[in-house]
């Protein structure tokens, strides 16, 4: 029974000293949070709590605050102390670990948070402001392979890759894709498809709506006897939309086009360059996207290429998805003998990895 009445009291005591040691947000209304706080961004306070997961209240409806384990608190001067707090009417009580201690207005700090939304933080400002050029990459790599044996004989590989560094004032892509398909059901038996195409492309912002932009693109087709396309082209884009869940932009310019055939032909022409593109994060794990970009060719009057593309992303986890899109490519003179347009489907898993 002693025995019994002992762990009971043990357990009281480890419980009321977690709550003591537990951060504390009072609201106006008397009512009490406790919990880790995490930040005090966008205007709330974050305190990630046993039960209730993540919590944000209103900074408006917050009444005191109190943080036994050291918080980083970002002054409006920008400069950052570090320390446990504790609010005394209206200051914010800050005390360092050489035990001096600094009194806040409410209303005079701009941030409080945790060391690891600190660091987050920190890298962000980096991001908009100081970025290295060997920073802030990320990497989206997908393969598709489709093959039938029996009845029909075919195989189908594609792949592809996007590689982005993008900062708070400019962003740098690199892509490439590629499609291969063989078939044995009927004859002549060999490839169906083989195309690759990739790019590099560079933008950067103005202001917060507009944008200058250069790229560079290749493409390769056997079944349109095209031995390589290379456009050089940039101009002034806008951004129409810009938050944290959709993009949307839209933007005209300029290319030189140069295209060598298998047939020996070589055609130089200039272009216009007029596109819109959208990126939409619909839920926490899916993404669509879509682009359209149409090529007035101005050495040829009448004569025009377009192209459309539309897909999307299934996170699995933080570096797995599923990946589903549809390119439209469309030529309005082609050689003799092959068709204006193009059409690819294509599914995979794209392997994501990002400096974050």
């Amino acid at each position: 029974m002693k025995k019994a009445i002992f762990h009971l009291l043990a357990l009281a005591l480890v419980t009321s000293t977690g709550s003591l040691l537990a951060d504390e947000v009072t609201l106006s209304n008397g009512d009490k949070v406790s919990g880790e706080i995490i930040n005090t961004d966008g205007g709330k306070i974050t305190v990630k709590t046993e039960f209730m997961g993540e919590v944000q209240i209103d900074r408006a409806g917050i009444a005191s605050i109190r943080a036994d384990a050291p918080l980083n608190v970002t002054l409006e001067s920008g400069e950052t102390i570090v320390g446990t707090i504790d609010t005394k009417g209206d200051e914010l009580q800050v005390k360092k670990d050489d035990q001096s201690e600094m009194a806040l207005g409410l209303e005079s700090f701009g941030a409080i948070r945790n060391d690891e939304s600190q660091a987050a933080w920190e890298r962000e400002q980096q991001r908009l402001n100081n970025p290295g050029w060997l920073d802030f990459w990320s990497v989206a790599a997908d393969l598709g392979l489709a093959a039938a044996r029996g009845n029909a004989d075919t195989t189908t590989i594609t792949s592809g890759a996007l590689i982005e560094r993008v900062t708070g004032f400019d962003k740098t892509t690199l892509t490439f894709g590629q499609i291969y398909s063989t078939q044995s059901t009927t004859l002549p038996a060999g490839k169906t498809a083989n195309a690759l195409t990739g790019s590099a492309a560079y933008e950067r912002d103005i202001n917060k709506k507009l944008f200058v932009y250069t790229a560079a693109t290749f493409d390769y087709d056997e079944f349109q006897n095209l031995d390589l396309r290379s456009v050089l082209g940039g101009g002034l884009g806008a951004h129409l939309i810009k938050n944290d869940r959709t993009t949307w932009d839209a933007g005209v310019g300029g290319n030189w086009n140069r295209e060598k055939f298998s047939t020996g032909l070589v055609r130089n022409s200039a272009e216009l360059n007029i596109f819109e593109r959208s990126d939409h994060q619909i839920t926490s794990v899916l993404k669509l996207y879509q682009s359209f970009t149409i090529f007035p060719n101005l050495s040829e009057s009448g004569e025009y290429r377009f192209r459309a593309n539309v897909g999307g992303e299934v996170k699995l986890n933080s570096h797995l998805a599923l990946t589903f899109s549809a390119l439209n490519r469309y030529m309005s003179n082609p050689l003799a003998g092959n068709k204006k347009n193009d059409l690819l489907f294509s599914t995979g898993v794209q392997f994501t990895w990002d400096q974050k």
